[in-house]
C-alpha cells in the first residue's frame, strides 16, 4: 500500500476514534444538557447517556484505548460464578449439539459445513431465540459501554448469540476478520464490528484459546499475519475477549482432554446491514419478552440517523401492533390509515 494513502486512512481512523472518545465525556456530564439539545443528537443518545452515567468512565476509556491500539482487549471477572453456571447449564444442550455436529469430521477432511478445513468447531447459532439464558449477559451496562465506545452508541446485533464449544480433537480455525463482508470499506478504516467471547471455562493455548494478532486491525488490505505475530487469548473462565472485527484471529486447536465452552456476541454499526437477519431469526413472542435493551439490540429501533422505521412507525411499536392485529404485516390492518 502506498505509504501516503496509508497515512490518510490511519488519520482518519483516529479523528473518528478522538469523536468517540469526546462523545463518551459528554455523555458523562449530559444530564445538563437541554431537552431539545439531546434530541438533535439523535434516537438513542439519552439511553447512552444513562448508560455512561451507570459505569466507570475511566476504565471503560482505557478499554476503549486498548481497543484502539492493539485490536483486542481481555477483561477478567466480567461474569459471577453464579452466572457460569447458569450460562453452562442454561447452554449445556447447544454445547452437547456442537460436539456431535463435528464429531464426525475427519482430521484433515474439508467439511461444507465451514469454509476451514480440519475437524473444526461447529457454532450453534441463534441462541437468542433458542434461550433467555444468554439475556443477563447482553444486557450488562458495563459491556454496553464498551461496546459504545467502540461502535459508538447507535450499534445492533450482527452475527448475534453464538454457543460454541472446542472439544478435544478439534484443530486450529484458520485466521480470519470478522469485518470481511464490508469489502468496500478500505483498510485501515474505523472499527466496523465488535465481538465479545465470554469464557465459561479456562481458555489456554492448549485446549483452543482464540489465535490473535495484535494490531493487524491497523493494517492495509494487503498485509497478511506471520506465524510468529500470532499470540494465545489465555484467561480464566467468567472472562471476556473482546476484538474489533478487522483484527486477523481465530480459534485455537485443542490438544487437551477437556472442552473449552463459550458464549459470543457479534454487533456491528446500527448504519449497516448485519450479517445475520435478526427480525426473522427469532420469534415475535420472544422478541417482546426481552429487556428493552435487547429489543434495541435486535434492531427494533430506529437508529441514530433514522434508519429502521416500519411504515412511519418505531418499530417495536410496529412489532406490537402486528401481535394486537393477530396480522402478518398487511398494511390495511396496521397502517397509518387504520389510526385515521
Amino acid at each position: 500500500m502506498d505509504e501516503a494513502v496509508y497515512r490518510l486512512r490511519m488519520a482518519d481512523r483516529e479523528e473518528e476514534f478522538a469523536d468517540r472518545m469526546k462523545l463518551l465525556d459528554e455523555a458523562s456530564v449530559s444530564y445538563d444538557l437541554a431537552d431539545a439539545d439531546m434530541d438533535r443528537r439523535g434516537p438513542g443518545f439519552r439511553q447512552f447517556v444513562d448508560l455512561i452515567q451507570k459505569v466507570d468512565l475511566n476504565e471503560i476509556k482505557q478499554l476503549v484505548r486498548k481497543v484502539n491500539d492493539q485490536g483486542y482487549v481481555i477483561v477478567e471477572n466480567v461474569l459471577t460464578d453464579e452466572q457460569i453456571k447458569r450460562l453452562r447449564s442454561g447452554m449445556s444442550d447447544f454445547f452437547d449439539a456442537s460436539a456431535r455436529l463435528y464429531g464426525n469430521a475427519q482430521l484433515g477432511e474439508p467439511t461444507n459445513r465451514s469454509r476451514f478445513h480440519g475437524k473444526q468447531t461447529i457454532h450453534v447459532q441463534n441462541v437468542l431465540a433458542k434461550t433467555n439464558v444468554a439475556d443477563e449477559v447482553a444486557a450488562m451496562p458495563f459491556f454496553r459501554a464498551l461496546l459504545s465506545g467502540i461502535l459508538g452508541h447507535d450499534f445492533i446485533l450482527n452475527a448475534g448469540a453464538v454457543a460454541m464449544s472446542p472439544d478435544p480433537g478439534c484443530t486450529p480455525q484458520g485466521l480470519h476478520q470478522d469485518d470481511g463482508f464490508f469489502v468496500l470499506m478500505p483498510r485501515p478504516r474505523m472499527p466496523l464490528v465488535v465481538t465479545a467471547a465470554f469464557a465459561l471455562d479456562d481458555f489456554t493455548k492448549d485446549n483452543g484459546g482464540t489465535q490473535i494478532v495484535p494490531g493487524s486491525c491497523r493494517w492495509g488490505s494487503d498485509r497478511q499475519p506471520l506465524l510468529e505475530e500470532v499470540i494465545f487469548a489465555e484467561m480464566p473462565a467468567g472472562s471476556m475477549l473482546l476484538w474489533e472485527g478487522g483484527i486477523f484471529h481465530g480459534g485455537g486447536g485443542n490438544s487437551t482432554q477437556d472442552t473449552r465452552r463459550t458464549l459470543t456476541l457479534n454487533y456491528t454499526r446500527g448504519w449497516l446491514r448485519t450479517q445475520f437477519n435478526q427480525y426473522l431469526s427469532v420469534p415475535r413472542e420472544r422478541v417482546l419478552a426481552m429487556c428493552q435493551e435487547l429489543q434495541s439490540d435486535m434492531g427494533y429501533h430506529r437508529s441514530a440517523t433514522g434508519l429502521g422505521g416500519c411504515d412511519t412507525k418505531d418499530p417495536l411499536k410496529y412489532l406490537v401492533s402486528l401481535q394486537d392485529a393477530g396480522s402478518d404485516g398487511m398494511q390495511h390492518l396496521i397502517g397509518p390509515e387504520s389510526e385515521v
